[in-house]
């Protein structure tokens, strides 16, 4: 099984996404307010500070469009570097109106939250899921 998302078109990665661009925007300032304060030039500094921010907004803006894609195949679960081992989970939570599933794995490389923006999808997906884990 093959999924595509972007994230735009999913409630929870929009909302992780969108913080962490905030936080490293309001990083940006705070690094701007301290090198004013150490008596940098304020010109300057504010230049710097209005440049990274156009940067992270322009990175904003792609990595909520990019689509990214889910599979798989067999036992495991793909997504980019990351795969996990679905026989070895303890367990997996279904949140439909979120869509997403949070699969309960100890591995730290291991892919921990699958996100969809299709319905369709997701049902699929536990449906999958499931019958892997009741083989195993």
């Amino acid at each position: 099984m093959i999924w595509t998302y972007r994230v735009i078109n999913n409630p929870v990665a929009k909302k992780k996404w969108l913080s962490f661009c905030l936080a490293l925007i309001v990083l940006g300032f705070a690094y701007t307010g301290y090198k004013i304060y150490i008596g940098e030039s304020l010109g300057k500094s504010l230049i710097v500070a209005a440049i990274f921010t156009l940067f992270v907004i322009l990175y904003t803006i792609t990595t909520l469009g990019k689509p990214r894609h889910y599979y798989i195949e067999g036992t495991y679960v793909y997504y980019k570097p990351f795969k996990t081992d679905l026989t070895k989970i303890d367990g997996f939570e279904v949140d439909e109106k979120n869509l997403i599933i949070k699969l309960k794995s100890k591995s730290l490389f291991a892919v921990k939250t699958l996100y969809f923006e299709d319905p369709e999808d997701i049902k699929e997906a536990r449906r999958v899921i499931e019958r892997i884990r009741s083989r195993w």
